[in-house]
């Protein structure tokens, strides 16, 4: 007799573990959701990016980037030494050795190809020109206005996490 009360007290208590340890479907519905990208803000433009979130159409990429993110940012020349980055520039390059590059400028809603002629040359277009030898360097009709990572001084940042070697 003590068997059987004890085997079905054994099952119910398995049971009862098995219905408490699932996921109901409200938490997998849940779980859906918050594992989607969240885009906020509402002011999409007309590629359908968000510009309140900090969002940006790339010809290079066709979509929506944030360049923030995945680009390389040029201080103003007056600003090199400072955090800011409301006056920043960023360039984006082309995939698999292509010979286009792609400036974001503040206040700007649409971004600036850029072309190379040739291997180590600048990439330009008719008022821009971008050297990458020795440093990123933006000109604008021959005037130096932005300057990459490695043109700032010693103790700002420098595009990564290990400690400069003097």
């Amino acid at each position: 007799m003590k068997k059987p009360v004890l085997l079905l007290l054994a099952s119910l208590c398995l049971l009862s573990c098995d219905f408490i340890m699932k996921k109901r479907d409200t938490e997998d519905k849940e779980s859906a959701a918050s594992s989607k990208k969240v885009v906020l803000g509402t002011d999409k433009d007309e590629n359908g990016c968000v510009a309140s979130a900090g969002y940006r159409w790339s010809v290079l990429k066709n979509d929506c980037i944030r360049p923030v993110e995945e680009c390389y940012r040029l201080n103003t020349i007056q600003e090199l030494a400072s955090e800011s980055d409301v006056t920043s520039v960023y360039v984006a390059f082309e995939e698999d050795g292509g010979n286009r590059a792609e400036l974001f400028l503040p206040g700007t809603t649409n971004s600036i190809i850029l072309k190379q002629d040739g291997k180590n040359t600048p990439y330009k277009d008719k008022d821009w020109i971008l050297y990458s030898q020795n440093g990123y360097k933006l000109k604008k009709n021959g005037n130096l206005l932005y300057a990459g990572a490695a043109a700032v001084q010693e103790g700002q940042i420098t595009g990564d996490d290990q400690q400069e070697q003097d």
